[in-house]
């Protein structure tokens, strides 16, 4: 009786190919995971910095109408930060991750949240045309109202403004940069 053994065939080379697409497979979804979460953290830290900023205007109205910009020192030599200042480091550094970032605080239109949906937009001044809306990030707007003048009631929005930009947005089908907008309102304490 003739036995034949069975032939031991070599798949090393195949073995190496097999690991190498689904090891590709594999990193592409893991690096799409972090950039993923790496974006939600930074939305995160964006939505909190802008309501911790909106709190911090609503309880420094005393300060003049340049303090969303400027700090301010009061007579007894204590140096309270701007509105921006305040709000940006509240970020922590995190909006080195956001090109072109911006932080404006401005007095709300009540006019605009009774609509239906709510629209936050910036108080105009009454030689403002019909319709027209200053621009929050332009500090010489001639229709701008300075953020201080919110009465009781009335609300204090800060906005923050920018573009995120992924590490990897070809690897990951992303698009170059996702704009990120946040904004914040509280009710003035004035």
């Amino acid at each position: 009786m003739l036995v034949t053994r069975p032939r031991h065939t070599r798949r090393r080379g195949i073995t190496i190919v097999e690991s190498a697409l689904v090891l590709s497979v594999f990193m592409m979804l893991l690096f799409g995971m972090f950039e993923y979460c790496r974006f939600l953290m930074v939305l995160h830290i964006t939505n909190n910095a802008a309501r911790d900023g909106a709190r911090y205007a609503v309880v420094n109205l005393d300060k003049p109408s340049t303090f969303d910009d400027t700090d301010y020192t009061d007579a007894s030599g204590t140096t309270y930060l701007s509105i921006q200042n305040y709000t940006t480091s509240r970020m922590g550094g995190i909006q080195k991750n956001i090109e072109g970032y911006q932080v404006a605080a401005y007095a709300v239109d009540q006019a605009g949240l009774a609509l239906s949906p709510p629209v936050v937009r910036p108080k105009a001044k009454s030689t403002a045309p019909a319709g027209t809306y200053p621009d929050p990030f332009n500090g010489s707007d001639p229709y701008a109202v300075p953020w201080n003048t919110a009465v009781f009631t009335e609300k204090i929005a800060v906005t923050i403004n920018g573009n995120y930009r992924p590490l990897l947005p070809t690897l990951m089908f992303m698009p170059a940069t996702i704009s990120v907008r946040t904004t914040a309102i509280m009710g003035s304490e004035g």
